[in-house]
């Protein structure tokens, strides 16, 4: 039984010793610019390339260029380049800045939104902007990194939710104009025309009207006393028009004139001529 023992603390201590020297060349430290592998320090492959080979004792690393679609973007050991980060319109981002082998995708939020997963490099996702309600109005504008933030308007002015400050109500009063609707948060007020303008209005168009009636019936007038008066002593045949033979009715003669005629049937023109001149005798003397 002691002979087992001691044959197993001696098997034990073997073990620490193999496991120290193990863990030392796993340990041992290599320059920044270098990286271990096989327990030898070998040269990092630069940004845009990758290790295709490890180094030997007798050679050095060997480095290949990044594939399309992946990039390094800095020295490494590495044997795989990083794969291209792609923008997902699902998840409302666009492309920035398009990948190269030597750096990533940059992505940004669509027009409209702002960034809610940023991974310091990238956005990995945004949401849109949310709209202001009626009533408010655009304190802060949205940006890639910002959501918008509204504002209530204060008494006397009104915003449609889209404007970027509070308008303040139309003053019907100050404007000689009536009020029909007060305006409120959402709204502008309505104003409409004063009634006594309307009148005002009335009244004008009115006159305008009797004047052109007034003229009217002078112009009317000036044609009768053209065609149709007789003054005192003349004869019918002296102021008649020969196209239109009229005598003077007993009712219709005013002062000296004549004020209107009757259309005689024509014969011939001397005999109405003569019909004329007797009825003149008997009315217009």
């Amino acid at each position: 039984l002691v002979l087992l023992l001691n044959v197993f603390f001696v098997l034990l201590l073997c073990f620490q010793i193999i496991m120290m020297n193990v863990f030392s060349v796993l340990t041992q430290s290599c320059p920044s610019t270098m990286y271990q592998a096989q327990g030898l320090c070998c040269s990092k492959c630069p940004a845009g390339n990758r290790v295709k080979t490890d180094c030997t004792e007798t050679a050095n690393t060997s480095c290949v260029a990044c594939e399309d679609g992946t990039h390094m973007d800095k020295p490494s050991g590495l044997k795989q380049c990083t794969h291209c980060t792609i923008c997902d319109l699902n998840l409302n981002v666009k492309k920035k800045r398009a990948c190269t082998t030597t750096s990533d995708t940059i992505c940004e939020p669509r027009d409209g939104f702002y960034c809610v997963d940023y991974d310091g490099v990238h956005c990995v996702e945004a949401q849109e902007h949310k709209p202001c309600n009626p009533g408010e109005y655009i304190s802060q504008a949205g940006t890639a990194f910002r959501d918008t933030e509204c504002s209530v308007c204060s008494y006397g002015t009104f915003s449609d939710g889209t404007l970027k400050f509070c308008r303040p109500h139309r003053p019907c009063e100050s404007l000689n104009l009536k009020l029909i609707r007060p305006g409120n948060a959402t709204t502008d007020a309505q104003c409409e025309e004063q009634d006594e303008n309307v009148v005002l209005s009335w009244i004008f168009t009115g006159c305008l009207l009797l004047i052109l009636l007034i003229v009217i019936l002078i112009a009317l007038c000036l044609c009768r006393k053209e065609i149709g008066c007789l003054k005192r002593g003349e004869t019918a045949c002296q102021c008649w028009k020969d196209v239109s033979y009229r005598f003077c009715s007993e009712s219709t003669i005013y002062g000296r004139h004549c004020l209107c005629s009757y259309r005689l049937y024509t014969l011939n023109k001397l005999q109405v001529q003569q019909e004329v001149k007797t009825l003149s005798k008997n009315i217009c003397r």
